[in-house]
């Protein structure tokens, strides 16, 4: 399992607000939340109530009611900018009128101006970017359930192994890297 590192998240999010304030509010909103593609284009201007985002989740994961994140970078700051966005629509309209493919694809076509490999050019990529954080920051599995919808903690148990997996590769990395005695 992959994640994007902050320095690659906030690449695609400056090539996405740079074509167009839906596509930057696409990816900001599914990063944030910890998103399906599915999910994010199902969001209608009612899921919005006050500051917090009511997150309808599939696959059987748990509904949840989440803030809208506040950040004094203006690429994280979901706040503003989805509540400016939706200022005018309808309540039961969409936010986001479109596919979960066409979504996809542009997700692909942002990280690809920003230079992502291949590998990272998934909207899923969005989802494991939050839960990798959550746990990089916590070690707290709970939090991450909680935060991504899994009924299961064992929806959760990958991020806790990416995170190991990363360690030893930096260690054996180090180890490589070290002059010998």
């Amino acid at each position: 399992m992959e994640a994007l590192s902050k320095l690659e998240l906030l690449a695609v999010l400056a090539a996405a607000r740079a074509h167009s304030e839906r596509d930057f509010l696409m990816i900001l909103v599914a990063y944030c939340h910890g998103l399906r593609a599915s999910e994010l284009v199902s969001i209608v201007k009612d899921d919005i109530k006050g500051d917090a985002l009511q997150v309808r989740r599939l696959k059987g994961s748990n509904e949840t009611t989440q803030s809208l994140h506040r950040d004094d970078n203006p690429l994280l700051n979901e706040r503003e900018a989805l509540l400016d966005f939706v200022r005018n629509l309808p309540s039961d309209q969409k936010l986001f009128s479109l596919s979960r493919r066409q979504f996809g694809r542009i997700v692909a076509r942002h990280a690809e101006s920003a230079g992502l490999p291949k590998h990272k050019r998934f909207p899923h990529m969005l989802k494991h970017t939050m839960g990798a954080e959550i746990y990089n920051k916590s070690k707290d599995l709970r939090l991450v359930r909680m935060r991504l919808g899994h009924k299961r903690e064992s929806s959760s148990l990958i991020y806790s192994g990416r995170v190991a997996e990363q360690v030893a590769d930096a260690q054996v990395e180090a180890l490589i890297a070290s002059e010998s005695v």
